[in-house]
């Protein structure tokens, strides 16, 4: 599988500069980038253990702000919606499964870009929900941030609290999909050696994207990421349909 890592290269390098630039993205474009050239068996595994490093510097800070009841609820949802994922992960024709990764990347995309709003966002079942939801979509498809992002943005917590959240329930979250994917087989020497030879490039283009940031902050991080999002969705389930035909 490393005679993948110059064409698998160029995708998680502008997805790790759109994660630095934007805060988000880097799981949702890198899938939809991988799926062209590995099944989403093999690319879900290393996109999420590279999330979970690139994120592990940023939890002891995160660990001060969270709002920990918060997190724990989420947390719990998340361990119940994750068998459930690696079952679709399993399950699913991988055709099939690249088309759906898509429609729901562009889904949530125009969900976050129409400003979606719970009217209970602060209820226990709302909160399971969520957890779960993410839960699924980080197992099955490693697409469970929009889901949590669409929960912060109806949240009353503080934009600080928001995003230290997100950062320990995403680093807690794709662990236990990983751990869960390891289980399942999904993880072998062929898939750990892709995932360190990326590493490297990922820290750099991340420390980019956050470079590019401070020198030129945009307007709203959200008007520049989604549109990513959304055209890269879009050019996958053009390419999913024709293989599927």
């Amino acid at each position: 599988m490393l005679e993948s890592f110059w064409i698998l290269l160029p995708v998680v390098v502008v997805a790790a500069m759109v994660r630095g630039y934007a805060g988000f993205g880097f799981a949702a474009i890198a899938v939809v980038g991988m799926n062209f050239f590995l099944s989403p068996q093999q690319s879900i595994p290393v996109i999420l253990g590279l999330d979970v490093l690139c994120s592990l510097g940023l939890w002891h800070q995160a660990r001060r702000q969270a709002d920990m009841a918060t997190f724990k609820v989420l947390t719990f949802g998340s361990l119940v919606g994750i068998p459930l994922g690696l079952s679709l992960l399993l399950m699913i024709p991988e055709d099939m499964l690249k088309l759906l990764i898509c429609i729901a990347i562009l889904t949530f995309s125009l969900v976050l870009i129409f400003d979606f709003r719970l009217r209970s966002a602060e209820g226990l079942r709302a909160k399971l929900g969520f957890g779960m939801a993410s839960g699924i979509g980080t197992a099955g498809a490693s697409v469970g941030g929009p889901m949590i992002v669409c929960y912060m943005l109806s949240s009353p917590l503080t934009p600080s609290a928001q995003r230290a959240t997100m950062i320990l329930f995403f680093i807690v979250s794709e662990l236990l999909a990983l751990m869960a994917l390891f289980s399942g087989g999904l993880v072998d020497m062929a898939i750990l050696q892709l995932l360190v030879s990326l590493l490297i490039p990922t820290l750099v283009a991340v420390r980019m994207g956050q470079w590019l940031f401070n020198r030129y902050p945009p307007k709203s991080l959200k008007h520049f990421a989604l549109p990513i999002m959304v055209m890269v969705s879009l050019l996958g389930i053009s390419a999913s349909i024709e293989q599927i035909i």
